[in-house]
């Protein structure tokens, strides 16, 4: 008669549960929590465990070199100051966001 022996995993291969961590923020000081979820994600990725609340991580990464340049305008319509994503052109006219959409719909129904 054959016996076989069980196999028992070692503690690196048993799922071990994270409980939800609650961590400061070194930015604004707030107490947030890191949760299974994401301590399963960041660990996966092999990434330190997060120093900053969500909120503060994603202000910081909109400040980043990869976010997306923002151009200070003055409306041609109403003079409001702006903020578009492009470079305006001389010569050309600029509207801000309200009078664009505005122009947009009058337009569309035109």
């Amino acid at each position: 008669m054959i016996h076989f022996r069980q196999r028992v995993p070692s503690e690196s291969e048993e799922t071990k549960a994270m409980p939800d961590t609650e961590m400061t923020c070194v930015q604004c000081k707030d107490v947030f929590l890191f949760t299974e979820k994401e301590q399963g994600i960041f660990y996966q990725r092999n990434m330190m465990p997060p120093q900053r609340c969500p909120k503060c991580r994603s202000k910081k990464a909109a400040r980043g070199e990869n976010a997306p340049v923002r151009f200070d305008i003055v409306c041609d319509h109403c003079g409001k100051h702006d903020h578009v994503p492009f470079q305006p052109k001389v010569g050309r006219s600029v509207l801000c966001k309200d009078c664009h959409q505005a122009n947009k719909a009058k337009v569309r129904f035109a």
